[in-house]
């Protein structure tokens, strides 16, 4: 269930790839392109995002719903989705309005897998 939603994520423009992990930063499902190593990719994210969460809370700003890491081949998106993180993968130059759109969407529908 969840990797037909991550499958049809990826169809959106810009993205290159994506997973979901749980918080403690093991793989749930993963639609990644060969190559990468998707364990590491898990734990690196779910350790970015508790970060993200933690500073969130402390200056005040709430629950943490998505964070960004934007680096010179790309960027990495990653979205609270209940019992996980979805984390999407990007091209360097993409519609985030897009990408958001598309990653709300697709939280939405793994919250209801869970």
């Amino acid at each position: 269930m969840i990797d037909r939603i991550l499958a049809d994520l990826n169809k959106t423009e810009g993205i290159k790839g994506s997973m979901v992990v749980g918080k403690d930063g093991l793989v749930i499902a993963t639609q990644l392109p060969g190559g990468l190593d998707a364990e590491l990719i898990g734990a690196m994210a779910s350790a970015a995002f508790g970060a993200a969460e933690r500073t969130a809370a402390e200056i005040g700003q709430g629950k943490l719903e998505q964070t960004m890491i934007e680096g010179e081949f790309g960027k990495t998106i990653m979205t609270d989705a209940g019992e996980g993180i979805l984390v999407v993968l990007t091209d360097a130059k993409v519609n985030l309005g897009l990408i958001r759109i598309s990653m709300k969407r697709a939280t939405e529908k793994i919250r209801s897998a869970f």
